[in-house]
């Protein structure tokens, strides 16, 4: 029973005494006889914690979503990025179960008989996770009914609800935070594996910048909420980032770049602001380590990604230029060598240390190989690898304990970056720069469009500034599980639409025996033959899901999102 409790204990990555397991199956709660004490209220917000996102096992084992955008692709095309979905059947009953739980904490806390002082973190807690459900909902489905109250099967009109507007989902998100943040305890008392009042803060700048640049560019389509305020969210970000960053908060950057994505124990960086933690011995573990040193599981990092970072100058790098002269493993070098060293943390180069315990080394990449061997474009994955794991080069199985990253502060200075300056045309050189002299980039600089040989489509016109503070976001977030939510904020979908992701100039010489498709620059082409006109994205349907086809038969009130 023990050994169950602390497994149990890492997967919600807290601590809290042993009766955990003794308490009442909380499907058969009495309302009467439960709630009297602040143990009973964090024993029950406790059960969230396991909902988070994380790292898993074999070809799920690096946690972080990156196939549902243009910096990763694996073995077969994407169906959101070429519109292949179909339309949602069945219910989404399992999508609210959650928010249900949470509002019947909401419904019963007060009931507590200890002094507020004792309990107020877990309310924080309970606000927090609501916040997390319900901005899923809105990234999927736009605006959906807004329940702040746990429903019954007798709750007639309310099962019945229309679809409220997003904007009045989000603000409600929002005041759900700063209800949160009011109550929580600082990092400093729980650690960064349980959620604090600096986590509710950096998630308060996430959603106010998804929503500010959602309704900004999205305006004027079905997509956009008519009568929506985007600055009002680009406020909210740059307030709450102000906070956290003028405040007496345990924020800081990690001193390494590399390092940070791969450490098994993160509590000691200030930069991770809440993540999820394992332990084998305990057995909570993941394969991280395994996808990152061993079988790369048809996963590729795509040139899209590669050619948006600087030299180590700061400056545009011609890749294509390069490519014409310089091949395979060669050109994986040289970049290495020439460009910004966040690219060398984010991708295997040749010579790259593997696993110190089993003396390997990064030779090739396997874009000839089959299966779970697969690499299909050359740039093989390469962040959140740590050499020293003792997962780094074995099989899978459960070898690793990397920690799942849920909030940073480096994403903070960069939603603040990019809130401010679409705000009011300030660019925060001085928070950019905490993450270019990390990796011993020079100051952050607004280049000329026209100087990038690499220059990235948007569909629509930005500014040079705007353009830079997105590179930085770009390079600095890599394959972190971010693109796709910025690629749909942005109304974006210019930057892959009709266009096939491509990999590294190939090198006949260390592949003799395989002839991948190839581009008339020499790049992989993986897709060549499966997509001859591109990713076939609908603009006016993919940029959220469709309701579940049950659920508006069962809802006359309910709409069908745009194009479903």
């Amino acid at each position: 029973m023990k050994k169950l409790k602390i497994v149990i204990l890492f997967f919600i990555f807290c601590a809290c005494k042993n009766d955990f397991l003794d308490r009442p199956p909380l499907d058969q709660i009495g309302i009467d006889s439960y709630w009297k004490t602040a143990k009973d209220l964090e024993n029950y917000v406790i059960q969230f914690y396991p909902t988070f996102p994380s790292h898993s096992f074999w070809q799920f084992g690096y946690g972080y979503s990156i196939k549902n955008a243009d910096n990763a692709i694996e073995g077969t095309p994407n169906t959101i990025l070429n519109g292949e979905r179909g339309v949602t059947g069945g219910r989404w009953t399992s999508e609210w179960s959650n928010i249900r739980g949470v509002n019947i904490f909401l419904d019963n806390y007060q009931q507590c008989k200890d002094n507020f002082e004792l309990y107020k973190h877990f309310l924080g807690e309970a606000y927090f996770f609501r916040a997390w459900y319900y901005f899923e909902l809105v990234k999927k489905y736009g605006g959906v009914p807004w329940v702040s109250t746990e429903l019954l099967p007798t709750s007639g009109e309310e099962l019945m609800r229309q679809r409220d507007p997003r904007t009045v989902v989000v603000d409600s998100i929002l005041a759900d935070l700063d209800h949160a943040i009011e109550v929580l305890s600082l990092r400093s008392k729980y650690g960064n594996n349980r959620i604090s009042k600096e986590a509710a803060l950096a998630f308060k700048t996430r959603i106010a910048l998804y929503e500010g640049t959602w309704q900004k560019y999205h305006a004027g389509t079905a997509f956009g909420t008519q009568g929506a305020n985007a600055g009002k969210y680009f406020q909210a970000c740059v307030n709450a980032a102000e906070t956290l960053m003028s405040g007496n908060y345990q924020v800081g950057i990690y001193n390494n770049y590399y390092t940070l994505f791969g450490l098994d124990n993160m509590s000691s960086a200030n930069e991770i602001l809440l993540y999820r933690a394992y332990n084998i011995k305990d057995g909570v573990s993941n394969d991280v380590q395994y996808q990152t040193t061993f079988q790369p599981f048809e996963v590729g990092v795509t040139w899209s990604l590669i050619s948006n970072y600087l030299d180590k100058n700061g400056q545009p790098y011609d890749y294509s230029e390069l490519a014409s002269t310089t091949k395979g493993n060669a050109f994986l070098t040289k970049i290495a060598q020439d460009v910004d060293p966040r690219f060398h943390a984010t991708v295997w180069t040749p010579g790259d240390v593997v696993s110190v315990a089993r003396t390997q080394f990064f030779g090739k990449p396997s874009v000839d190989q089959v299966g779970a061997w697969l690499n299909p474009t050359g740039f093989q994955l390469k962040k959140c690898s740590n050499p020293n794991s003792p997962g780094a080069g074995s099989t899978g199985g459960g070898n690793s304990e990397t920690g799942y990253i849920l909030f940073r502060y480096g994403e903070v200075l960069l939603n603040y970056a990019e809130a401010l300056y679409e705000l009011n045309g300030n660019v925060a050189t001085n928070a950019l720069n905490q993450l270019r002299t990390r990796v011993g980039m020079p100051g952050f600089v607004v280049h000329p469009q026209s100087s990038d040989p690499n220059w990235t489509d948007y569909g629509y016109p930005v500014s040079d500034a705007l353009y830079e503070i997105r590179r930085e976001r770009r390079v600095e977030l890599a394959l972190e599980g971010f693109r796709e939510d910025d690629y749909k904020r942005w109304a974006a979908h210019a930057l892959f639409k009709g266009k096939r992701p491509k990999g590294y100039p190939f090198d006949q010489n260390e592949f003799p025996a395989y002839h991948p498709p190839l581009d008339e620059k020499g790049l992989i082409d993986y897709f060549k033959n499966f997509l001859p006109n591109g990713y076939q994205f609908k603009e006016n349907r993919d940029y959220l899901s469709s309701i579940p086809a049950e659920e508006l038969n069962l809802n006359p009130n309910l709409t069908q999102n745009p194009g479903w």
